[in-house]
């Protein structure tokens, strides 16, 4: 998970970096790559939480299987 934190920091370095230098030059392409840019961020935190489901949904079958597993011993 450590790839993906390190890719939003990357995005939203260079989307901050976009607005910070958009004003000098063409409004209009900045823009375009700020957009671009905002949309590559959006599907980063999509994949972010299903990755995070996912992996809740592992540690609730392994706390499940742990009890049961406890409830055999006594």
């Amino acid at each position: 998970m450590g790839g993906l934190l390190g890719g939003v920091g990357n995005i939203v370095n260079a989307a901050a970096g976009a607005v910070a230098g958009g004003n000098g030059g063409g409004g209009a392409a900045g823009g375009g790559d700020f957009q671009a840019m905002m949309d590559q961020l959006k599907q980063t935190y999509q994949e972010s939480m299903q990755k995070s489901m996912e992996l809740r949904r592992v540690q609730v079958d392994q706390n499940t299987q742990k009890k049961v597993a406890d409830e055999r011993v006594q």
